[in-house]
């Protein structure tokens, strides 16, 4: 790990995705057969805005010192790292199993149950488990009343067990372990003096 990104100026546009890898063979008779060989993982590009020297070369500072696509480091990227929901308070798991509807701590699982917090959280907002570097998608909205059980659904499965419950859940300023895509890193200097750059970046799991 090796820090998180300064992000002086911030970003005028972002670009983000699902990944997944899946095996695809269609057999003489046209019978298709489907399988998932890989787990899924965010990835996202950002653009600067025009920046001044100062502020530029305090990120490409950062991003030089990333070693290309060697080192990890956390970043916080605009906009969707926040519920659209009207969330607060902290949401805790819930050491609680059940077959319907389904709740599980296992990996693997898609939903887990939750206490605290009030409000409600949005599907297609992103959370993160406190003992994961995974980010995960809610799948249903949800509503928090502060005492009850809630379940909530994500993607992609846990990779790792929350086994005992007790994490907590991140859902504002959602921070993503990322790396670089490639190794060559630039910026561009406009006619008016000012500075731009891009940068790719591939969750790291």
């Amino acid at each position: 790990m090796s820090g998180t990104f300064p992000i002086s100026a911030g970003f005028e546009t972002l670009d983000f995705q699902s990944n997944t890898t899946s095996r695809v063979s269609v057999s003489v008779s046209g019978r298709t057969q489907r399988i998932k060989t890989g787990s899924q993982y965010w990835s996202f590009k950002l653009k600067s805005p025009a920046m001044t020297r100062a502020d530029m070369m305090a990120d490409y500072a950062f991003i030089v010192q990333q070693d290309g696509q060697v080192e990890s480091f956390n970043i916080v990227p605009p906009t969707i790292s926040t519920t659209r929901g009207t969330a607060s308070g902290t949401i805790t798991v819930a050491n609680t199993t059940s077959t319907s509807p389904v709740i599980s701590l296992s990996a693997g699982s898609t939903a887990v149950g939750t206490t605290g917090g009030t409000g409600t959280l949005k599907k297609g907002d992103l959370i993160k488990f406190s003992n994961h570097n995974k980010v995960y998608m809610i799948t249903e909205d949800v509503n928090l009343d502060g005492s009850t059980v809630e379940r909530i659904t994500f993607y992609p499965p846990l990779i790792t067990a929350l086994t005992g419950g007790g994490q907590t859940i991140t859902y504002t300023n959602v921070p993503f372990t990322v790396c670089m895509d490639r190794d060559e890193q630039k910026f561009i200097t406009q006619a008016d003096g000012t500075y731009k750059y891009e940068i790719v970046m591939n969750e790291e799991i």
